[in-house]
């Protein structure tokens, strides 16, 4: 009998604890982490995976703002993106905009 090479076995994912187990979206985060696993990929932990989605329905929410295209616009007319915003990156950058300040 041949053994399989552990190179060939899915990753190790990270260990879940019992509160994470109770978050109400750990559901969600199981199903990324079964697609990490086929992928043969490993998952992040539950904080990083839910701090991430955090991050990207903040930006997400930003980007719906019916005055980002004119913030697009902004940036593009005075090359925005080639000095640094006070408030660094967007979103805050997009919040520091719409406050009326300018860099």
């Amino acid at each position: 009998m041949t053994k399989m090479s552990s190179a060939a076995l899915p990753p190790r994912q990270p260990p879940v604890s019992e509160k994470d187990r109770q978050h109400p979206l750990f559901v969600l985060y199981s199903q990324h982490r079964s697609w990490c696993s086929s992928q043969l990929i490993e998952a992040p932990s539950f904080e990083d995976w839910f701090y991430q989605r955090e991050q990207e329905m903040l930006r997400k929410s930003k980007t719906d703002d019916p005055r980002y295209p004119e913030f697009l616009e902004w940036m593009r007319e005075n090359q925005g993106g080639a000095r640094q915003c006070p408030a660094g990156n967007f979103p805050d950058n997009f919040d520091y905009w719409l406050n009326g300040g300018r860099w």
